[in-house]
């Protein structure tokens, strides 16, 4: 795949893993929106009953404070005072029509006095009727009188009682919080608040500890109480819920605990996908500066040999046997450097297989240093360099694979003979502990930064910056380092500075797992 496809394809997935999450989330802020509406209409549903409760409750109240100081018996009192028989001087009043003269006679009798008559025209008396005119003696109208005296005391004694009473009525506020409670708890309204009666910008009673007044006379959860007094207003119950978020997400846990868990399932897929992919297009590139550099390593030998075959076979050459000595030294030293390049490649695909065969016997780790060291010894001379060695470790005799410790050695030597610009300066050093033995290489080389540091253990990577793509390799040396000492339970670390050198440290303990 190429880079503009691989471009094109994570930008897409990119896209397509955002849209997926703005979706999501998008859909769960309109359902915490929506579940918020529904508590706050709760709430204020609940305030109002409330304050309805509370007023029919004050009414009923001051009623039953009326009956009990003696009001109960007033409607029998206003029945009996309106009735005009209930005087202490009766009277009757009768009307008759007369046909002669075209006129009412009326006549009005009391018990004390005597009948008294007038005659009016039928005319008149009809009027006087249709506007319900009473025609009395002046007993009977200073009993009207009388009547409405009695009358106008009660009325103003009523209002008196109830203008004092609502004046000076004492708001019980834990019956409001019982009525409070009860009308939330009837809406399905079950997290603590508080509550607090507000007149003017002032709080004149309450129950509440965490929420301050500020947060009272701010609140969206406001109801007026005494709404339909006539001298009791201005009064407001508000609300705060201390708890109301939590309240109102812990309402949609089930639903925000599923869609938390595909947010992450998604994101940790598409996570893990890209790095997959990133990893394999990365692996890809590596085999294939793998495949070109296999390709070169082997190409130079091999025209190595076939040159020194065609130039044998002259026949000048043929009857030289110095030159011919010469020239099948070279093939061998050639054939040799081949062999060791496949032995590589094959150790490697070995380990991935899990295939490899170890021979763990007591092996003396210094006399391997030292069979490395003289191999590899020629080069260095070469390149007019010099391998120090510090030998210091009190014990060297350790359980491994003589072979594959061999080579881990021989790879580390010559990483630092290739590493290295002018003459290779390698310093061996061994020291040993109770637990295992420490084997360092040290180089003079061109060092390496410490994003190199991170990958340099990994398979078929190479650093192809400065002037490191001049140095021929697999890019397997140090994965294969690595992989032998793991397989010997041990570790490998490295220090560099780029320009200084680098220090490659192997720890080795005197007792594998599989060779205790």
């Amino acid at each position: 795949m190429n880079k503009k496809k691989f471009t094109g394809l994570i930008v897409l997935m990119v896209v397509s893993v955002i849209a997926i999450i703005w979706v999501q989330v998008t859909w769960i802020g309109n359902s915490i929106r929506v579940q918020s509406e529904q508590f706050d209409f709760f709430v204020i549903n609940g305030l109002r009953n409330t304050a309805r409760s509370m007023e029919t409750s004050r009414r009923m109240n001051f009623l039953n404070d009326m009956f009990i100081r003696g009001y109960s018996a007033l409607p029998q009192a206003i029945m009996r005072s309106a009735s005009p028989g209930s005087s202490s001087e009766s009277f009757s009043i009768q009307s008759r029509v007369s046909s002669e003269t075209d006129s009412v006679e009326i006549i009005v009798s009391t018990n004390n006095n005597p009948p008294v008559t007038k005659k009016v025209p039928r005319d008149e008396a009809q009027e006087a009727v249709q506007n319900s005119i009473v025609v009395g003696s002046e007993d009977y109208m200073r009993w009207v009188q009388q009547q409405a005296i009695e009358f106008q005391s009660i009325s103003n004694q009523l209002v008196s009682e109830m203008f004092v009473w609502e004046r000076n009525m004492h708001l019980n506020k834990e019956e409001l919080l019982h009525t409070l409670q009860g009308e939330l708890t009837a809406s399905g309204i079950k997290t603590p608040f508080e509550f607090a009666v507000i007149r003017g910008d002032s709080i004149v009673d309450g129950i509440y500890s965490k929420a301050k007044p500020k947060e009272f006379r701010e609140s969206p959860y406001k109801v007026n109480l005494f709404a339909e007094g006539l001298l009791r207003k201005g009064e407001t119950l508000s609300v705060v819920f201390p708890r109301r978020t939590n309240y109102v997400l812990s309402s949609m846990g089930l639903m925000l605990g599923g869609s938390g868990l595909f947010l992450i399932i998604i994101i940790s897929t598409f996570s893990l996908s890209l790095w997959f992919i990133i990893r394999q297009r990365k692996t890809s590139e590596m085999q294939a500066d793998f495949i070109n550099n296999m390709t070169h390593e082997f190409k130079t030998p091999i025209a190595t040999i076939s040159l020194a075959a065609d130039t044998i076979a002259n026949n000048r050459v043929i009857s030289d046997e110095d030159k011919v000595r010469h020239f099948v030294g070279m093939i061998k030293k050639e054939n040799s450097r081949m062999n060791r390049q496949v032995e590589t490649i094959l150790q490697i695909a070995t380990l991935d297989k899990h295939e490899m065969d170890f021979s763990f016997t007591p092996t003396d780790l210094h006399e391997v240093i030292t069979q490395s060291i003289e191999t590899i010894g020629i080069q260095v001379t070469e390149r007019g360099g010099e391998i120090k060695r510090h030998l210091d470790a009190k014990q060297s005799i350790i359980r491994g694979d003589a072979e594959h410790l061999r080579n881990l050695v021989h790879n580390l030597l010559d990483n630092a003979n290739k590493y290295s610009e002018e003459a290779p300066m390698i310093t061996v050093r061994t020291h040993s502990n109770d637990s295992g033995i420490f084997l360092s290489v040290e180089d003079k080389g061109i060092g390496m930064s410490k994003a190199v540091q991170n990958r340099v253990f990994e398979r078929f990577y190479r650093e192809t910056t400065g002037n490191i793509h001049n140095v021929k390799g697999f890019g397997l040396g140090l994965n294969y380092v690595k992989a032998i000492t793991d397989a010997h339970g041990g570790t490998v670390t490295v220090e560099s500075e780029q320009g200084v050198g680098s220090t490659f440290t192997v720890f080795l303990p005197f007792k594998t797992e599989s060779g205790a």
